[in-house]
Order: C-alpha cells, then sequence, then structure tokens
C-alpha cells in the first residue's frame, strides 16, 4: 500500500480508541480507565488470569464452573444478575484455556454498583453447597447440549488430546468428560478461588461516562481493603516438539464424513503469530478465501471449511476442519488442501490479495473496536498480554506484513510431515 494511504489507516485506527489510565493498587490490583464522554453508559470488566490450563487432573472443567458460581458468590439473598438488571444493565462472562473474563454494562450512574457487586463476590468464597450442585448440574447439561448430543462435539477432546501430550491444553474448557465434573465438589472451587481469585491475580478495567478521579475513589472504596493473595504458581510443562504424524479414526453415523487438522504454532505473544494469523484468513476468511473458493466453490468437495488459530499464551495449534460434501471423499479433500498449501508455499500471496486481507484485517480491528464493552475486553486482554498499548498499535504488526512474511509462515508452520490428524468416517456397511 501507498505510504500515504498507510498513516491514514493509523491515524484513523488510533482516533477511534480513547485513551486510558493505568494504575495499580497496593494489593496489587490493576486498573485501567478508558473515559469515553460521547456515551451515557459505563462498562466494567474484570479479568482473572486464571483458565483452564490452571486445572490440574482430574479436576478439570472446575475454571469453567467457577465462572458459573461467581454469580452465585455474592452473599445469602444476592442475586447479582437481577439486581444489575433491575438498574437497567447486563452482564456475561467466559472462560479460556487461559483466562476468564467478568463484564457488566449500565447506565454510568450505575458505576458505583457493578463495581460494589465485583468486589463483594472476589471478597470470599461463600457458595453454598446446594447453588454448588445446582451450577454443576448447569455445566453437565451444556456438556450434553453442545458436545455428547452434537455428532462432531467431542472433536476438541480427540485432537487436542493428539496435539498434547503433556500440556494442560490437552483438556478442553469444559473439561475432561462428564465422569470428571460430576466427581468435582465444593472443596474443588474453594481451592481455585483461594489460589486466583485475588485483586494481585486481576485486572480491572472501566470504559464509558465517567470522571477518572471519582471512578478511581470508588475502586479504592470496593476493592482497597481486600487483602493481594499469594502469587499462583505457574508451572506448565513444556510440549515436546511434534517429529510425526498422530492420527486417529472415529467410526461413526454422522451426517458427513469430516477432518481435522492441527499443526502446531507458536503463541499468542510470539511476532510470528500475525503473519500466520494473515495466512489462515487467507485460508478460510470469506467466500473468495483459498479454501472455500477451491474446496467448496469451485470443485464442491466441502460443504464447509474453515482454518483458525487457538492463539493461546503459551504455544497453540492452527486448525482447519471440513466437512464432506456427497460423492466426494475425505482423500480428495486432504489432496486438494495440500495442493493449496504447497502454492503458498512455493508461490507469494499477489499484492491483490494482500491488499484484500490488510483491508479485511483494519475492518476486523475496527468492528472490533465499537462498542464499550468490547473496548473494556481488549483494554484487559492487552494488559493481560503485557502491553496495554495493543488496543491503538495491534493493527500496525497486520499492516507491515509481506508476501515473504505469510510464504514464510506457510513453510515454518505447516508441514507435511508434523501434525495431527482426526477423521470422522461412515462405519462399514457390511
Amino acid at each position: 500500500m501507498a505510504r500515504s494511504d498507510h498513516k491514514r489507516r493509523k491515524l484513523k485506527t488510533q482516533s477511534l480508541i480513547p485513551d486510558f489510565e493505568r494504575h495499580v493498587l497496593d494489593n496489587g490490583l490493576t486498573v485501567l480507565l478508558q473515559p469515553d464522554p460521547s456515551t451515557a453508559l459505563a462498562a466494567v470488566c474484570v479479568l482473572y488470569k486464571a483458565g483452564s490450563r490452571d486445572e490440574r487432573p482430574g479436576k478439570t472443567g472446575i475454571a469453567h464452573l467457577f465462572e458459573h458460581l461467581m454469580f452465585s458468590n455474592c452473599g445469602p439473598g444476592v442475586d447479582f444478575d437481577a439486581l444489575l438488571q433491575n438498574a437497567g444493565g447486563d452482564c456475561n462472562a467466559f472462560t479460556t484455556t487461559d483466562t476468564t473474563q467478568y463484564y457488566s454494562i449500565a447506565p454510568s450512574g450505575q458505576l458505583g454498583l457493578m463495581l460494589a457487586l465485583e468486589a463483594n463476590r472476589i471478597g470470599g468464597y461463600r457458595v453454598s453447597k446446594k447453588d454448588f450442585i445446582t451450577q454443576r448440574r448447569v455445566v453437565l447439561e451444556e456438556f450434553s447440549e453442545s458436545h455428547l448430543n452434537n455428532p462432531y462435539g467431542m472433536f476438541s477432546h480427540e485432537l487436542m488430546a493428539l496435539a498434547y501430550e503433556t500440556h494442560p491444553y490437552r483438556w478442553p474448557v469444559i473439561g475432561e468428560g462428564t465422569e470428571v465434573l460430576e466427581q468435582l465438589q465444593p472443596a474443588d472451587a474453594e481451592d481455585f478461588y483461594h489460589r486466583f481469585y485475588h485483586p494481585s491475580n486481576a485486572i480491572l478495567v472501566i470504559t464509558g461516562h465517567f470522571d477518572p478521579s471519582s471512578a478511581m475513589e470508588l475502586v479504592v472504596q470496593h476493592f482497597g481493603h481486600l487483602k493481594p493473595g499469594d502469587p499462583p504458581a505457574r508451572n506448565y510443562p513444556v510440549e515436546n516438539k511434534l517429529t510425526n504424524v498422530r492420527s486417529k479414526t472415529i467410526w461413526r453415523d454422522v451426517p458427513e464424513e469430516g477432518f481435522y487438522y492441527a499443526f502446531p504454532c507458536c503463541s499468542r505473544t510470539d511476532p510470528d503469530f500475525y503473519a500466520l494469523d494473515f495466512l489462515t484468513d487467507s485460508l478460510s476468511e470469506g467466500k473468495s478465501s483459498l479454501l472455500y473458493r477451491i474446496l467448496k466453490k469451485e470443485r464442491m468437495i466441502c460443504s464447509s471449511v474453515d482454518c483458525y488459530l487457538t492463539a493461546t499464551r503459551d504455544p497453540g495449534l492452527a486448525i482447519v476442519e471440513g466437512k464432506i460434501a456427497p460423492g466426494h471423499s475425505i482423500e480428495s479433500a486432504q489432496s486438494v488442501f495440500w495442493e493449496i498449501l504447497a502454492g503458498l508455499k512455493h508461490e507469494l500471496l499477489d499484492a491483490h490479495a494482500m491488499e484484500k486481507y490488510r483491508n479485511k484485517n483494519e475492518s476486523a480491528y475496527l468492528f472490533s473496536q465499537l462498542g464499550l464493552m468490547n473496548q473494556a475486553l481488549n483494554l484487559s486482554y492487552a494488559e493481560w498480554l503485557g502491553n496495554p498499548q495493543l488496543v491503538y498499535t495491534e493493527y500496525e504488526n497486520y499492516a507491515r506484513l509481506t508476501a515473504e512474511d505469510i510464504r514464510n509462515a506457510a513453510e515454518r508452520y505447516f508441514p507435511t510431515d508434523c501434525y495431527c490428524s482426526l477423521y470422522y468416517r461412515f462405519p462399514d456397511p457390511s
């Protein structure tokens, strides 16, 4: 792209996001304030540096279950959802392999209520056995609906177990299985709380219409008295380098045969992440992407196809998945897939393709910053990655990529002899 156009885009992305302040309380709580007078709302996000990789074998799924429990952790008779909804607000949360994020949004006059609720539920573990059993049942139902009752629902369990032998990424966020979830007890939740849910292991972000000085007074009032907690042990085993092809076939009466590939790749903070993310976009983002255009539209081998990154703090995976259209085979899809990869490894993406995916990346970046809640989530995540300025600068890491960078990423991270493959095939009719 022309230098003047690149400069214009840089100013455009930076002007979209308000400035922020960063503070650290004496108890270790990191606080980021991002005022925006253009709205009448305020949003609060609390990120805890704890996810499924922090679980212990045999206790998997506790991070996600604990996310559910936190909405019951406000004390007897205190309903987090009801209080916030009565104040005109809304809230939710999600758990990943690496973190858990809680977020709420309400009219700005309710900022004190949102902070009081967040501080109250981090201030001590007080979930009754009855509430624990209720939420454990909710998670079990979620597991059944999303995994057991879905023909391909257990693919992540199978694929992660192939790709990781020692690292806790080998089990999905929801847990290893219903048997393990059923064995979780209130004591397991309390142990998880004491290890990870304290101010020094949390990031608090406030965005929206507020005065920073007044907001900090509220933060200190509600969070300042909390004890910092002990630093959690972060001893994650290093996964051995994959040196061969690991494969598994599941014979099942599924709607369509399917394939899943997992290629070991870099971490979210590795400089290579941006080229690899750009590459996966060129493979599967939009109807003109290579996999979609060739495998689905032109040759009609696949009914669906996708490629994406797990984007984890420790080295993650590039995953390719596809379902096979009637009259075609997994083998034909594989053959075309490797042809496409070989082309990327030996030929540079042309200028038109590079510009197209730069434009897509910019659009996705801009869209991801729309709305207070997105800004709060993005800022907390960037702080967790170690650089909150990424909310302003990360797009530049994509904009400066060259076609040679993309080819190098294809060569480095999509080898033909070191990957994991999972197949869903029809059972033998005989």
